[in-house]
């Protein structure tokens, strides 16, 4: 120490002694306060959520348009029971058409986006989120999981959730059904389906719940959220037959809006008509003209309807058909971890479906889902003049290979594709197809098919499964 700073330091002291002698105050609490520790910023990881971003209802949906699913249903909460909204993506719809406009691909997504954002905006909602997802033209569910990335989508997604703290997650059914089975669709499903079971786990993407080193400066790398369990999540469809009966509630889109003396069906269609480039338009004219109740549009048609749900699961009590809301409790519920996938183990050769129904019956099986298995047995929309696929999976327990027979029952006017004979290798899960051409016309009622495999003289099982032909859109396979 230099004289100049010894001779400062003991005036400093020789202060401190005068103060406590003047004031009657110890110096030892004199040099404590003089010293008195600076607030630690890091304390700022104790902060509780940003309460803007609170939301009651988490919409989970592929496309900007798809939230018009349950569009009545949200103007029913938000308007009339005060409910808070947030909505994502999965993707910005950028592989769709354009009924107004050249703009395509990217640009078409860009759109869509502002669009996605000015429809929910109708309803009050502005918290709004879009995945890293893009539109993908499959019934596949498998193909569109790749093709947004399905690791990064559900890292966004579950921070989505850490960060909105929703009571409710509203999604896509995850489940392979006739209609609109855009693979897309069931995507949003997963991915929700997944993010309910993992945001409570502070195991899973552990850096969203770490908290910040530096808090008050810049480039943090840990996000200081906390784990959160959502409590209920439903699901919405849109098939070409009715599978909603005693699935989960149903509110009807006729009824009137007290606070604005509309009717939630009308609401949504003033919400899904900023959708321009996807049909909007009409729908605004409909409105216009007074033909929106009974308007053969559809995107109209999806704004009055009912709003069926089928209930995924609850962690609070609650029935099948109970209100959406049923035994929901505000504070939030301990994370409840799902009960996980466990392995078929197989003592002799079977003959099982392949994918995308595989993997659904291993999803449901990992998220306490199984209910879903008997909702529709296994069927498809295929297009008149298309191609139908028919995986299969032959495991083989045994110690040595085995040859395989496959024989295809299919309706008249269907064209069953040659069958070679198989050599299934031993304790192999070995993967195998059916293929049929569909008839040029439509032919009424399911079609219906079964596939039988067979060794040695003995089955190995049979496959039913049910065909719907359509002569409108229906993705490939």
């Amino acid at each position: 120490m230099t004289r100049s700073r010894f001779v400062a330091a003991v005036r400093s002291a020789l202060c401190v002694v005068l103060l406590a002698t003047l004031y009657g105050y110890p110096a030892q609490a004199q040099y404590a306060v003089a010293n008195k520790a600076t607030p630690d910023a890091y304390d700022w990881n104790n902060r509780p959520p940003d309460p803007r971003f609170k939301a009651d209802i988490l919409v989970v949906v592929a496309h900007p348009d798809d939230e018009i699913m349950v569009a009545a249903y949200l103007a029913r909460e938000i308007y009339d029971h005060h409910k808070r909204v947030a909505v994502v993506f999965q993707n910005p719809g950028d592989g769709g058409n354009n009924q107004v406009g050249p703009e395509q691909a990217a640009a078409l997504g860009d759109i869509r986006q502002i669009e996605g954002h000015t429809a929910v905006a109708s309803l009050g909602i502005t918290n709004v989120w879009f995945l890293n997802g893009h539109d993908t033209a499959s019934q596949n569910v498998l193909t569109s999981l790749e093709h947004c990335g399905h690791g990064g989508c559900l890292d966004q997604l579950v921070r989505i959730v850490r960060i909105t703290r929703p009571s409710v997650i509203l999604t896509w059914l995850p489940d392979f059904t006739t209609g609109e089975n855009h693979a897309d669709h069931q995507a949003a499903g997963v991915l929700a389906t997944e993010a309910f079971d993992l945001a409570g786990d502070p195991t899973v993407f552990s850096e969203q719940v770490s908290p910040a080193i530096h808090p008050d400066v810049a480039m943090n790398m840990t996000e200081a959220l906390r784990p959160w369990q959502p409590e209920k999540i439903y699901y919405v469809y849109n098939p070409t037959h009715d599978i909603f009966d005693g699935q989960g509630p149903q509110y009807s889109s006729h009824d009137v809006s007290p606070s604005r003396h509309e009717s939630y069906g009308m609401l949504a269609a003033k919400e899904v008509s900023h959708h321009v480039t996807q049909g909007g338009g009409e729908v605004t004219k409909a409105i216009a003209n007074g033909t929106a109740e009974t308007n053969p549009e559809e995107l109209t048609k999806l704004a009055m309807q009912p709003v069926k749900f089928i209930f995924g699961k609850s962690l609070v009590p609650s029935g099948v058909t109970d209100d959406v809301f049923a035994g929901v409790v505000p504070e939030g519920v301990p994370f409840q971890r799902a009960p996980g996938y466990t392995a078929v183990k197989y003592s002799e050769p079977t003959l099982l479906i392949g994918d995308p129904w595989a993997f659904y019956q291993k999803l449901w099986q990992a998220h306490g889902l199984e209910h879903l298995k008997k909702l529709v047995p296994l069927e498809i929309s295929i297009h008149t003049n298309g191609v139908f696929y028919i995986p299969l999976i032959i495991q083989n327990p045994l110690d040595h290979a085995i040859d395989v027979n496959l024989s295809a029952q299919a309706p008249a006017q269907w064209k069953v594709r040659p069958l070679s004979p198989l050599s299934v290798p031993a304790h192999a899960q070995y993967y195998a197809r059916v293929t049929a051409d569909a008839p040029s016309t439509k032919l009424p009622g399911w079609q219906q098919f079964s596939v039988t495999a067979e060794s040695g003289g003995k089955s190995l099982g049979t496959i039913p499964i049910r065909v719907e032909l359509s002569n409108g859109w229906v993705a490939p396979q």
